[in-house]
């Protein structure tokens, strides 16, 4: 087995994962990411250029650190409101002082297009 069957062999395998810690417990979500993965690796089966194949490997990395530090899940809560629980992992790791702009009503006010309705809420910290 080459090195480059390896790497994509082995970035098969993160994006599976990857997908499993994203979309827990959304069977829609993990059907639908389960064929779009398949495809993309279907479609690239064969790749005669070596600086086209070295280029989907790196994407391979790009969209497995997109779907574990770059994507939260939300849920409908029984207020109507999504409910987004926000880890570690999703704050830019390579800042020192990263920080997560909380949603407000002035950062609404910065969205463009027509504003959607946000409702401000503030959670009970964990003991």
């Amino acid at each position: 087995m080459s090195s480059t069957t390896a790497r994509a062999l082995s970035g098969y395998r993160r994006l599976f994962r990857a997908r499993n810690k994203l979309f827990q417990g959304d069977v829609r979500a993990l059907a639908e990411s389960r064929l779009a993965i398949r495809a993309e690796f279907d479609k690239n089966r064969i790749v005669p250029d070596a600086s086209h194949l070295e280029g989907l490997l790196v994407m391979i990395d790009e969209a497995e650190d997109m779907m574990l530090h770059g994507i939260v899940q939300g849920s409908l809560n029984e207020r109507g409101n999504y409910e987004v629980k926000v880890k570690a992992e999703h704050a830019d790791t390579e800042d020192t002082a990263a920080t997560m702009e909380p949603i407000t009503s002035k950062t609404v006010d910065r969205m463009t297009g027509a504003p959607p309705k946000v409702e401000i809420t503030k959670s009970k910290p964990s003991s």
